[in-house]
C-alpha cells in the first residue's frame, strides 16, 4: 500500500507540474532579451492600422501599460528618456487593457488622445480588449513594462518597473549602447 501511495504521490506531482507548465504556456511569458515580439496587429490613436513588425528597423523604447490608470507612470518613462537616450531612439507605446464591452474603440482612443501629446498619436497603439497583453505575456498592472528593442526588433532589455527603478538602468544602457 505504501508503494502505491508513493506512486500516486509522484503521479500527482507530475500532473500538478504539467498543469503549471501548461498554464504558464497558455498565458505566455514576458519577452526576454534575444526574443522578438510576437506578431500582432492593432490601431493607433488616429485609427490607422499597425503590425508589430513595424518596430523593426530602428532602436526603440517600447513602453506598455496594462492598466487604464498607468498613464502617469508611462509618461515618466518618456520624460526620463528625454535625458537618457538620444533623439534617434524611436519611442512607442502600447495601451492594452480590458475595458467593458460597452466602451467602444473610438471612445477609448478619444480618452487616450486627451492624455497623449498629438505628435505621438501615431506611435501610441491601443488595444481595449487586452489581447496584446496576453500575446506579450504581461499581467495587468499600473506599473509599466518597458522594452529596449534593437533594429532587428529583438528585445535587448526588459523591465516591469518605473523609469527610475534600479533595474530600469538595463533599458537605458541598452538604448545608449553601454
Amino acid at each position: 500500500m505504501a508503494r502505491r501511495n508513493g506512486t500516486t504521490g509522484t503521479t500527482l506531482r507530475r500532473w500538478v507540474l504539467a498543469g503549471a507548465l501548461l498554464a504558464a504556456t497558455a498565458v505566455g511569458a514576458m519577452p526576454e532579451p534575444g526574443q522578438t515580439l510576437p506578431d500582432f496587429t492593432t490601431r493607433d490613436l488616429l485609427n490607422a492600422p499597425h503590425r508589430s513588425s513595424e518596430l523593426k528597423g530602428r532602436t526603440t523604447l517600447l513602453v506598455v501599460i496594462t492598466d487604464k490608470d498607468g498613464g502617469d507612470a508611462m509618461q515618466q518613462w518618456f520624460d526620463t528618456a528625454g535625458t537618457h537616450v538620444p533623439d534617434s531612439v524611436h519611442r512607442a507605446s502600447i495601451l492594452t487593457f480590458k475595458l467593458p464591452f460597452f466602451v467602444g474603440t473610438g471612445t477609448a482612443q478619444g480618452k487616450a488622445r486627451q492624455k497623449v501629446p498629438q505628435q505621438f498619436w501615431g506611435d501610441t497603439w491601443l488595444d481595449k480588449n487586452g489581447d496584446m497583453a496576453k500575446a506579450l505575456g504581461l499581467a495587468s498592472s499600473r506599473t509599466p513594462y518597458a522594452f529596449a528593442l534593437d533594429a532587428q526588433g529583438r528585445v535587448v532589455a526588459a523591465v516591469h518597473g518605473t523609469a527610475d527603478a534600479p533595474e530600469a538602468q538595463a533599458v537605458w544602457n541598452a538604448l545608449t549602447g553601454r
